[in-house]
């Protein structure tokens, strides 16, 4: 039968050609342990390729996460790691590594799995086996990796049988070691566990850090992008393996896997963080053969705090997302749920800083406290002055945003505090912005929305326009009392900083049900008269947002938005108010040759393109209607709910 009866196409579609069609998409993603925290499930909102969970059977979190993620992304792909806690679990060379594969998963992947309900173990899609060789030979040797290969070759069968697909290796950064010939050798002896991998339609995985922290391809092709070298192997010596999925189990800054100090929470802020990600996404989605990353860690700050990845949660869900940047906050945890770090006894929101200027009042010293409390809703960042038990003092929280100059910014934040009535006490209370993104909290160009020594003993909420001048822009809290006549606190929540778009577009793309990320709108802005001030290519968000940006030469006015898509006829929105309008459009579907009508030369091109998938000669992207990965009777169904359809000119 050919591929394109869609049942065998359901059954057998690979893991690679899943790859292969959403090149477009970011392959970050998260390996969540632990906790299902506010982080990982709007990480998990944002779709993201393929995640990883540790311990199911153990966690309630860990199913949530699995559901949550299945329901909102039924194509996306979960691997599951089971945390070996067997004593005295381990495996020579002298072991036979089938016997030893057998035990393993008799004693370990089974019984997790079995733990796990029917429903549940529908979810997972991949299922690793030792980590890290952490229980068995492995790359100290070419010996070594041929017992493992043996070892893997069993274990993935096992896998398989169960109704899971085999994630092959779990290979430590920087393995296996030694020069090129030295890591062939080893590739080479390994090689039984990569073909039961392909032959069980599984993948091999390897966990990609940076040791360094850097950006240089050729640095890091010997550490995050070691597997590389792999592929070049594979390209040249077992080209019917080149092909084979990888999934980086494990991902992110670590210098010696020490918690608290070799993750990027103690080598660097965040920006730096969010820069080396979008590199490394960037060098990700050069390589085909890679379905995604995740990066360790979200769910256990305690446990692995330099590695957690909560504080950026918001900031990697919107890239992964690929939302526009009119509907990002770039304020990191600015409705402050994203966490808090015990910091000297101190609570203190992630992402954000403390300055402490002390004593005030020198009969009455101090310092200035934080803590976390209730907000509108959820959680509030409060900064304590002074206390009546007989302390003075200044204090507040500041970060410094990225902004783009010259873009007005819609500014919110919501503000309660609290003190004394008494006019005589020296209390304090400010929350401002400096457009120089100074950190000094005594900078005079400061701008202090808020400057009072009147406590509001009720939330408010502030809304103002900011338009940068530089690249940053801080903002600042201060809460301060002179004589310590009652406990003075300011709370502070819900920070958001967003730009102002020339247009903002939400797309529905008509019988459509591939991914949206992969897809580009064309639109265009006339003015009254008819003649197109602006036209450009946009990509789509997840959920089809797009936008075009503030430009200052696009006078204010009126103006006509005409909105295409790749095979969408055109649909034009008449009479918008520009700069910040929203239009909403759907698109009619089946204009493959691209004339603005679904005629005779469409189904032409259907036909020429029929059974195709992409790699074919005959493929052709805008023939498959539905966004499936195959020119089938599905999209001629599209084509015949469609003919005749005219799109707007």
């Amino acid at each position: 039968m050919r591929r394109w009866l869609w049942g065998v196409l359901l059954v057998g579609l690979s893991a690679l050609a899943f790859a292969q069609s959403d090149q477009c998409v970011s392959k970050l993603s998260i390996h969540l342990i632990g906790s299902y925290t506010e982080g990982a499930k709007r990480i998990i909102a944002a779709k993201p390729t393929v995640i990883k969970v540790l311990d199911p059977q153990a966690s309630a979190g860990m199913r949530e996460a699995m559901r949550d993620y299945k329901r909102r992304h039924p194509k996306g792909l979960v691997v599951v790691r089971v945390w070996e806690r067997t004593s005295g679990l381990r495996y020579r060379l002298e072991d036979d590594p089938v016997q030893s594969a057998d035990d393993f998963w008799n004693r370990v992947l089974r019984p997790a799995m079995d733990a796990l309900s029917a429903s549940d173990r529908r979810l997972v899609d991949f299922l690793e086996g030792p980590n890290e060789c952490e229980n068995t030979p492995c790359w100290e040797s070419v010996e070594g990796a041929r017992w493992f290969g043996r070892f893997w070759e069993r274990l993935a069968e096992r896998i398989a049988q169960a109704g899971f697909r085999p994630c092959v290796g779990s290979i430590p950064v920087g393995n296996p070691g030694g020069n090129i010939s030295e890591i062939r050798a080893k590739l080479e002896a390994f090689l039984p566990a990569l073909r039961a991998a392909k032959r069980f339609n599984g993948a091999w995985s390897y966990h990609s850090y940076s040791i360094d922290y850097t950006t240089d391809p050729t640095v890091e092709y010997w550490f995050s992008l070691r597997y590389r070298i792999f592929y070049e192997y594979l390209r040249e010596r077992h080209p019917d393996l080149a092909n084979l999925p990888m999934i980086l189990t494990e991902g992110g800054i670590d210098r010696a896997g020490n918690p608290n100090q070799d993750g990027w929470r103690a080598r660097g802020d965040a920006a730096k963080f969010q820069k080396w990600l979008l590199w490394y996404d960037s060098e990700l989605k050069k390589d085909p053969y890679v379905l995604g990353v995740t990066l360790f860690q979200i769910g256990d700050p305690s446990g692995w705090w330099s590695f957690d990845v909560e504080p950026i949660a918001q900031w990697l869900a919107d890239v992964i997302a690929n939302k526009p940047r009119s509907l990002r906050n770039p304020v990191l945890n600015g409705d402050f749920e994203l966490g808090f770090t015990n910091i000297s006894g101190e609570t203190v929101a992630n992402g954000w800083n403390t300055w402490d200027a002390g004593t005030v009042n020198p009969l009455w010293p101090g310092s200035a406290h934080f803590w976390q409390v209730g907000g509108v809703p959820g959680s509030a960042q409060r900064i304590i002055s002074g206390q009546i038990a007989g302390q003075s003092f200044r204090g507040g929280v500041y970060q410094v945003v990225e902004v783009v100059p010259g873009v007005p910014y819609r500014l919110t934040f919501d503000y309660l505090s609290a003190g004394t009535n008494d006019p005589g006490a020296g209390q304090e209370f400010r929350i401002g912005y400096d457009l120089s993104g100074s950190t000094d909290p005594t900078n005079p160009g400061i701008v202090w929305l808020l400057s009072t020594s009147v406590p509001s003993f009720a939330w408010r909420r502030v809304d103002t326009t900011v338009v940068p001048t530089g690249q940053r822009l801080t903002l600042w809290t201060w809460c301060g009392l002179y004589w310590p006549v009652a406990t003075t606190t300011l709370d502070v929540d819900n920070f958001s900083l967003v730009a102002q778009p020339m247009l903002l577009g939400r797309v529905t793309l008509g019988d459509y049900t591939g991914e949206y990320r992969c897809q580009e709108v064309q639109v265009q802005i006339r003015n009254r008269t008819g003649v197109t001030v602006w036209q450009g290519r946009l990509p789509l968000s997840v959920h089809g947002e797009f936008e075009v940006v503030y430009e200052t030469n696009i006078p204010a006015g009126m103006y006509d938005v005409a909105v295409r898509g790749a095979h969408w006829l055109q649909q034009v929105v008449r009479g918008v108010s520009l700069p910040g309008a929203v239009v909403n459009v759907e698109l009619v579907n089946g204009d493959i040759d691209g004339d603005n009508e679904v005629t005779l030369f469409d189904f032409g091109a259907l036909v020429q393109a029929f059974g195709s998938m992409p790699g074919d000669a005959h493929w052709n992207p805008n023939a498959d209607l539905d966004g499936d990965g195959e020119v089938s009777l599905f999209d001629f169904g599209v084509l015949v709910k469609c003919f005749g359809e005219v799109g707007e000119g």
